[in-house]
Formats: structure tokens, C-alpha cells, sequence
């Protein structure tokens, strides 16, 4: 950063660390043996599309290539506030894991990253068969989990459980005051 840019008060957008998605496939492990998660082999992307031509043949980029990848099913939907959701359904965990890489790296590479929000991970509790979500922060290189519950609300005594379970495995967001809820999250398992 500049001496004019600190004068005048502004930032450079920090990169995230993408690869640091990679780090869910061995945490999996971890979450299996010691909290009974299994994932359920899907996840998704979250941005807020731009308008324009550029983004428009970034995001039909992107979904040429993961309709490519053989063992890759893929939906689209936008929610009521106006995020897209590249919802990912494939074979194991790690197919889905750099599917999701691949979505969140060609945004970042035609410079959308500014558009991305999150990337969840499913995984289902097999003592309660609940649902857990693993939300990647884009935009901070962590991971923190979500596990909603009936009629918006959220077990955060869970959550902060199982920020102990994966320890180190993950890098797990610190301040859980950005571990927001994702509701009517568009993922049917």
C-alpha cells in the first residue's frame, strides 16, 4: 500500500488463500472418527453476480468446465436476496472440493473475487442425522461450521464443538462473530 493510499484511507483487498479448501478433504477424516460427520459429497458456491457481459462469460466459463468434469452434477439457483448458488453434487468429497476451487478460481482470475461470499460443505451427523455445514469465508481463507436447526435458529454449542474437534486440521475463522447463519440453503441431501 501507498502513502497516498494510506492518507487517503484506502485498502487493498487482501487475497484469500484458496488452497486452504484443500485442507477439508483431510480434516473429513478427523470429523468422521471424532464428531460421526460424513460428508454428503456435495457443496456450493455463493456470489452475487455482477451485471455485464465480462461476468456473464466468466460464469458460463466456469459452467462449461465443471459440465466436463464426468463425474460432476451441477444446479443453479439464485436466493431472495439475490446470491447466485452453484450447487455441486459428485462422486466423493475431494471431486467436490475442487470443483468448488475451480468456481471460486475463475471468478478470482477474471476479477469477480470482490462478488464472492462463501462455499459450504455438507456433512450429516450420523448419530442425530442432522445437518452441519462447513462455510468457507472467501474473502478470510477460514473455515467455521453451521448447524442449523428448526425455525432459524442455530446450536452453537455444536458449532463451537466441533471448532475443537478439527484443531489445527482446518483453519477455522477465530472470530465467531463472522460465523453468520445461511438459511434456505439450496443443497438437498
Amino acid at each position: 500500500m501507498g502513502f497516498f493510499d494510506t492518507i487517503l484511507g484506502k485498502s487493498k483487498q487482501v487475497s484469500a488463500n484458496l488452497d486452504s479448501i484443500f485442507a477439508l478433504s483431510s480434516a473429513a477424516i478427523t470429523l468422521q472418527v471424532s464428531a460421526n460427520l460424513v460428508p454428503t459429497n456435495q457443496a456450493a458456491v455463493v456470489f452475487k453476480p455482477a451485471s455485464g457481459a465480462a461476468f456473464a462469460n466468466t460464469e458460463s466459463e466456469f459452467q462449461d468446465v465443471l459440465k466436463e468434469m464426468a463425474d460432476v452434477k451441477i444446479s443453479l439457483s439464485t436466493d431472495s436476496y439475490g446470491y447466485r448458488w452453484v450447487v455441486i453434487d459428485g462422486e466423493d468429497l475431494e471431486t467436490v472440493v475442487t470443483a468448488s476451487h475451480a468456481v471460486n478460481r475463475s471468478l478470482e482470475d477474471h476479477g469477480f473475487s470482490p462478488q464472492l461470499l462463501c462455499s459450504l460443505y455438507p456433512f450429516r451427523d450420523t448419530s442425530d442425522h442432522s445437518m452441519v455445514y462447513w462455510v468457507y469465508l472467501y474473502k478470510r481463507g477460514t473455515f467455521y461450521p453451521f448447524v442449523p436447526l428448526d425455525h432459524e435458529r442455530r446450536d452453537n454449542e455444536k458449532e463451537l464443538s466441533l471448532k475443537a474437534v478439527v484443531g489445527t486440521d482446518l483453519p477455522v475463522e477465530t472470530d465467531v462473530q463472522r460465523w453468520f447463519p445461511l438459511w434456505d440453503i439450496p443443497i438437498h441431501s
